[in-house]
């Protein structure tokens, strides 16, 4: 079919509205529009609200972090000042220490805010400080002058002054005590000082010392009588210690006691009356042998007696008495003299050890093993296995009870060998 040009110049074409929106929908888009544009200042509102609050969450744990600094520098800094220190620079060191060390109690970042209020808290802390330390540094001076009073007081009871202390004593009547508080203390004082003065003589005047020990007075009641009868004892003992050294070694050395000396001793209680005679006599004996050209024999028994006084007492109380024993007994200087050794020696052992090994021994000798006691030859070998005992101990001081053993063990094989045969004779003599 044709269409003629004429028909085709005719033809209207209609515009393709398919993708056009209709009016209304155009007032509903802007309406969406109007609504996100609402929409989204809200948002921006609720961002800002949310920043603020994580401000000043942020704030309360700083200032949180940093009140507990400021409380731990207080706690720190007054536990310092309060221990000691001159009261009158306690608040030099208070402000000298809030500007150098209260920062490091402090958090390292800080709002401008949390600043803020910190600096109001230090400023608060330092006026409350001050006023604290103030208060406390008057105190310590108070302190301080009561302590130097007192003092004086002391000093003066010390020296034996009584009348000294009563006038220090008044001067702090109605300062440091009550009046009935200072009546007390002068009381005292004068107690104190008549103890100290008692004490002091005892210490000064060993005579003093020997009359209370051994006075035979009745026996202290009060306190103060019995601290001044302890310091005659201790006083009396060190001079009795003395005594025995000196006389020790005199006689040790070759010397001589003197009689006057010795008369003084047996006064005052140092040494006894047999003690006195037996040593005199035993010196004018070795006098005369030596003008007229004699030796006199050593008395081993003697020497024996000596050693067991030695082994048993020295180191402990008896010390002082068993060399006094031993000095004035009457042996030789030469013999004394190895006594002295074998002390030392012997001292390195417990007494309880070397005084039962002593006493052992002792009853080996009374019993007979080497013969009747009286017999020289059982002294000369109860002499030899002494010095057997002192040989063991320089041995071997770290084991005493040991080595004092194999003596013995020793000893008893023998006797059982029959090397000195008393036992095997009186058997002999039982049997018939």
């Amino acid at each position: 079919m044709a269409m003629r040009i004429q028909d085709f110049g005719m033809l209207h074409v209609a515009p393709d509205l398919s993708g056009v929106v209709p009016l209304n929908a155009f007032e509903a888009q802007a309406a969406g529009v109007r609504n996100l544009a609402a929409g989204v200042m809200e948002l921006a509102g609720t961002a800002g609200t949310a920043v603020k609050e994580m401000q000043e969450v942020r704030d309360a744990g700083q200032w949180a972090e940093a009140r507990d600094g400021l409380y731990r520098f207080e706690q720190d800094v007054m536990r310092e000042l309060e221990a000691g220190g001159e009261p009158e620079h306690v608040q030099e060191r208070w402000k000298k220490a809030l500007a150098e060390r209260l920062p490091s109690y402090l958090p390292g970042r800080m709002s401008a805010p949390v600043r803020e209020r910190v600096e109001l808290a230090r400023e608060s802390l330092e006026s409350a400080g001050s006023i604290y330390l103030q208060k406390m540094s008057r105190l310590g001076q108070l302190e301080e002058a009561r302590r130097a009073w007192t003092g004086g007081v002391e000093y003066a009871v010390a020296q034996g002054e009584a009348g000294l202390a009563e006038r220090r004593i008044e001067e702090g009547r109605g300062v440091f005590v009550t009046g009935e508080e200072a009546a007390r203390m002068v009381e005292d004082a004068r107690s104190r000082v008549a103890l100290n003065q008692a004490v002091q003589e005892v210490r000064r005047d060993p005579v003093r010392a020997v009359s209370l020990v051994s006075g035979g007075v009745e026996p202290p009641q009060s306190p103060e009588e019995r601290k001044v009868a302890q310091e005659a004892v201790t006083a009396y003992g060190e001079l009795k210690r003395r005594y025995a050294d000196s006389v020790a070694r005199t006689v040790s050395g070759g010397g001589l006691l003197r009689d006057d000396g010795l008369a003084n001793a047996e006064k005052y209680g140092l040494i006894s009356s047999g003690q006195l005679r037996r040593y005199t006599e035993s010196r004018d004996r070795r006098r005369e042998a030596e003008f007229s050209g004699v030796s006199v024999p050593e008395d081993d028994m003697l020497l024996c007696r000596m050693t067991c006084l030695v082994d048993e007492d020295c180191g402990g109380e008896g010390d002082a008495d068993a060399m006094i024993e031993v000095a004035t007994s009457g042996l030789p200087a030469p013999q004394v003299e190895r006594l002295l050794r074998r002390r030392e020696v012997m001292m390195q052992v417990p007494q309880e050890t070397r005084r039962a090994a002593s006493r052992r021994l002792s009853s080996l000798f009374r019993s007979g093993a080497w013969g009747p006691s009286e017999d020289a030859r059982a002294v000369e070998e109860w002499k030899r296995i002494q010095m057997e005992l002192m040989e063991a101990v320089r041995r071997a001081p770290q084991q005493p009870e040991a080595e004092l053993e194999k003596v013995f063990e020793k000893e008893n094989r023998l006797q059982d060998e029959g090397w000195v045969g008393f036992r095997d004779m009186n058997k002999g003599k039982e049997g018939k």
